[in-house]
């Protein structure tokens, strides 16, 4: 397992667990645990915790002590465990700053912005990132949830984030941590970090993206927030 027995996580980190049956038996799936609760299914190599290109943003488990496992069936009806007792530990007094509940509305101007790189090779797929009003909620544990204009409870985007100074990180999407994982919302596929700049002023908040890798996300995060 990539992640070893008495780590300290600091950061976000690759979850992957790499796995050699015994003679002719097949690796049926590796199901993910965390603190004994199962989060997370893969069923075809490479075994990655949140798919492939993903990453554990450790911080939204709380930090303190935590129990990572990947418990794995063979077809044959083996079974195997690898367990580590890992502790998080993260500074969160930015994202406590931040934190709170941020509208804006998204125009076509926003959808325009962002053609220059809204292609396969970059994740998009799908319809684009919709216009109207989005909400997003900073929350405390280094976590946002997005929701899209109309949407159901359900209807989430999750996203893990640090700051640091004036940058503002963004993870991928957290599908484990959706109202509804089998109903996933993301932006791109896959969705790989994103380095932007922050700032806030009174109830302003104003995202500016340093790269180009996620359009349909951008569409939505960049741009001038107001705090509700």
């Amino acid at each position: 397992m990539s992640i070893g027995d008495h780590s300290t996580l600091t950061h976000a980190v690759p979850w992957q667990v790499k796995v050699t049956p015994a003679g002719s038996d097949v690796v049926q799936e590796v199901d993910f645990l965390i603190d004994g609760k199962k989060r997370w299914v893969e069923q075809a190599p490479p075994y990655v915790f949140y798919d492939d290109h993903q990453v554990l943003a450790p911080w939204v488990l709380g930090n303190g002590p935590h129990t990572l496992t990947a418990h794995v069936s063979t077809i044959d009806g083996s079974t195997a465990d690898d367990t580590a007792h890992v502790r998080v530990r993260a500074d969160l007094k930015q994202d406590r700053a931040v934190a709170g509940t941020y509208r804006r509305v998204v125009t076509k101007a926003d959808q325009q912005r962002t053609q220059s790189y809204r292609d396969a090779s970059k994740g998009a797929f799908g319809d684009i990132s919709a216009t109207g009003r989005w909400t997003l909620h900073f929350n405390p544990n280094g976590e946002i949830v997005v929701n899209f204009p109309g949407g159901a409870a359900a209807d989430t985007f999750v996203e893990p984030y640090l700051l640091a100074g004036s940058r503002l990180t963004l993870y991928g999407p957290a599908v484990w941590r959706q109202p509804d994982p089998t109903h996933p919302n993301l932006f791109c596929e896959p969705e790989r970090p994103g380095d932007y700049t922050w700032k806030l002023s009174g109830a302003a908040l104003t995202i500016t993206t340093n790269q180009k890798v996620c359009a349909d996300r951008d569409i939505v995060f960049v741009g001038t927030w107001t705090r509700s």
